[in-house]
């Protein structure tokens, strides 16, 4: 069994869809794409394609004995804190994968080097990984065709 730590780190996004209770949220250098309930957004700006967003996130390790993580660190209430999550992962292709974050927090695909894992990925397999809330940063104008 490999034996690493995962650590948050802030990351940066821009957000190129919003739906009426979700974004989505490209990671800055192609890294993937994250989507999440517009709850999780520290913001009293209606959320718009082209906002920046700002966040923390880590690698994903995947495990086969998962934690009873909590999710209730989840909240817009105060300074945006990596929190450790779990989910499924639930689409694997030869480039990325893709996790259903634990309490209906949204998805994560991101490129398989994303994984540490010493077994196949596979639909099914138990994940985690640290996260947090969205802080919203800026805007930037980007042409309609690229949303």
């Amino acid at each position: 069994m490999l034996d690493y730590m995962i650590n948050p780190i802030k990351m940066g996004g821009l957000v190129k869809k919003v739906s009426d209770s979700q974004i989505k949220v490209h990671l800055h250098g192609r890294l993937g794409v994250i989507t999440v309930p517009k709850k999780l957004v520290t913001t009293k700006e209606k959320i718009e394609p082209g906002h920046e967003m700002e966040f923390y996130f880590s690698y994903i390790k995947v495990v086969e004995n998962p934690y009873d993580y909590d999710s209730s660190d989840m909240v817009t209430d105060h300074e945006i804190t990596p929190c450790l999550l779990g989910g499924k992962i639930t689409e694997v292709n030869d480039t990325a994968a893709k996790v259903e974050i634990m309490d209906k927090l949204g998805t994560v695909a991101v490129p398989r080097r994303w994984y540490f894992t010493d077994i196949p990925l596979k639909e099914g397999s138990n994940a985690e990984f640290y996260f947090s809330c969205m802080n919203l940063v800026g805007k930037r104008d980007i042409p309609v065709e690229s949303i």
